[in-house]
């Protein structure tokens, strides 16, 4: 979609990814995914110098997954997203880091992603105390809707069970987790 919208020479860009072509046990995949695209690195440039790359050429490119339930429907909207943007004269080089992070993307590093790892961990047992309510709302409407059960695989307390588990996988399994 394109919005013809001022935005004083800025261009704003959502590449948004289906999530209904994954097989329903991946969803806790795709918080860490969306993460490891921006953070591991390429084959030409590890993570520090993408890192650079990007905040040198972009106003910054972000992860970030969505669902909703669509009105009048049993099924749902779930999507992952990359947020992006970049001044117009950048713009090409935007679509080029993007094409980089999609198509030559190393996720073979163990240690960065298990840093990765356990940020994204600490980042949800850090909320359980002050959003706790989030929590059991997430938790309870995870039985009533798609959409819900979605937000809960990738956001919830089973998402949070979820990366513990992987924690101990990539530490004792990493063939098969590089294999999922």
């Amino acid at each position: 979609l394109f919005h013809n919208l001022f935005t004083n020479g800025i261009v704003y860009l959502n590449l948004g990814f289906d999530l209904h072509s994954l097989p329903a046990n991946w969803l806790p995949y795709i918080p860490i995914f969306g993460q490891a695209l921006i953070e591991m690195g390429t084959s030409r440039q590890d993570d520090v110098r993408l890192s650079q790359r990007i905040g040198r050429e972009t106003g910054g490119i972000y992860p970030d997954w969505f669902t909703s339930n669509v009105r009048g429907s049993s099924h749902s909207a779930a999507f992952l997203f990359l947020h992006a943007k970049a001044i117009t004269k950048q713009a090409g080089e935007l679509l080029n880091i993007l094409k980089d992070l999609l198509l030559d993307v190393q996720l073979d590093n163990r240690e960065r992603f298990k840093q990765i790892l356990l940020e994204a961990k600490a980042d949800m047992e850090a909320q359980l105390i002050p959003a706790g309510h989030r929590f059991v709302n997430r938790r309870l409407r995870a039985r009533y809707s798609e959409a819900d059960w979605a937000s809960e695989q990738m956001g919830g307390i089973d998402y949070l069970f979820f990366l513990r588990q992987l924690v101990n996988k990539v530490d004792n399994q990493w063939t098969s987790v590089l294999d999922t």
